[in-house]
């Protein structure tokens, strides 16, 4: 009987080894998909958002960090894709006004297990503030993350830097950095996303590349044409704006890329590309 007891007792164990072994695969994506109030004429959200849809359809992402939504685009996207999740607010005091940063995750695969959202600023808990030159309120919002198949946890953070001062984009960062360091638990795995408004040699992301690894970067450090930003016409040159970034430990980096997707007549979703990277949780 005791003989029997240690053969059941060693096979639980090895089976617990394994579900907190067990690798799982997540297609994430950072996706600026420009203000849906913008007037933009052949560009305006209504004529464009089914190429945003198709993005999605056909890239499948797992979990997306959205920069620019506004009310009408989260709600057109959740009506379109009931199978994700959304987690965030607007980066005003009012919660439903403006721009936000939302996460949008497959509810099919992962559970919310906290969330929030932060202000890039000296008070970042206090609605709408604004600290560093910005004229506008700036956001991150994240989210722990639980794969409901294995039960392991990570977190994901979505933000979006300014596009004028440089003084919040370094302090921005410093301040993602010390919220990504102060998650609990410490060690646990993150992503850190978004469109930062800065390109590769700006020292807001020299400072992030010092405790974050740069999945595209890491990936394609030979590539010329790394620009992010097409402004509606198919451009590859300039600046890389949109990242995602991995913390130190805890993933290994499959794929990374930059998604300049098109219709048969050169429209673009967006006048950002998408970027995306598929890791693995070891």
């Amino acid at each position: 009987m005791r003989q029997i007891l240690r053969v059941v007792f060693g096979v639980l164990l090895i089976g617990f080894a394994s579900a907190e072994a067990e690798e799982i695969e997540i297609h994430a994506m950072s996706f600026n998909i420009r203000l849906g109030v913008a007037k933009d004429g052949p560009n305006r959200w209504d004529l464009r958002k089914e190429l945003v849809f198709d993005v999605l359809r056909d890239h499948q992402p797992d979990v997306v960090g959205v920069q620019e939504a506004w009310q009408i685009q989260i709600d057109a996207l959740s009506a379109a894709f009931p199978g994700f999740g959304m987690i965030g607010r607007s980066r005003r005091e009012n919660p439903e006004e403006g721009e936000w940063c939302p996460i949008f995750y497959r509810k099919d695969k992962f559970e919310v297990v906290s969330e929030g959202t932060f202000w890039l600023s000296d008070t970042p808990d206090k609605e709408g503030t604004m600290s560093w030159g910005n004229r506008i309120p700036r956001i991150c919002t994240w989210g722990r993350f639980k794969d409901k198949k294995s039960g392991r946890t990570f977190f994901l953070y979505n933000t979006h830097f300014d596009h004028q001062s440089q003084p919040s984009r370094e302090k921005s960062a410093v301040l993602c950095l010390e919220r990504i360091a102060a998650r609990k638990p410490a060690d646990e795995a993150a992503i850190f996303m978004g469109d930062l408004n800065a390109g590769e040699n700006n020292l807001a992301i020299k400072t992030l590349g010092k405790s974050l690894r740069d999945t595209f970067g890491e990936l394609h450090p030979g590539v010329k044409l790394r620009g992010t930003f097409g402004g509606w016409k198919g451009r590859s040159d300039g600046n890389r704006i949109d990242y995602i970034y991995v913390s130190p430990k805890g993933w290994k980096i499959v794929e990374a890329a930059i998604l300049r997707d098109h219709s048969a007549d050169n429209r673009y979703p967006s006048d950002h590309y998408p970027v995306n990277a598929k890791l693995i949780l070891e």
